[in-house]
């Protein structure tokens, strides 16, 4: 579950598709988020939206290595 909430995320962002994500992109979001999902959203699995809601609603409460992560991947795609 939890190695698709990059591709979730930053796809529902409208600045980037999941294309576009780097692996080394995926993988350091799924490292750096895994433990704010799993805290956060248990047991909501991707591919309905109840992620993507659930990371939104909980923004402010995700780490600061979490929120810098996907904060510095959708920095990259956008230059």
């Amino acid at each position: 579950m939890l190695k698709y909430f990059a591709v979730a995320f930053l796809a529902s962002t409208s600045v980037v598709s999941a294309q576009q994500l780097s692996m080394s992109d995926k993988l350091a979001l799924r490292d750096n988020c895994k433990d704010d999902i799993q805290k956060l959203c248990p047991g909501i699995k991707p591919g309905d939206g109840g992620l993507m809601a659930c990371i939104k609603t909980n923004k402010e409460k995700l780490s600061p290595t979490c929120s810098s992560t996907i904060k510095d991947v959708l920095a990259k795609r956008e230059n």
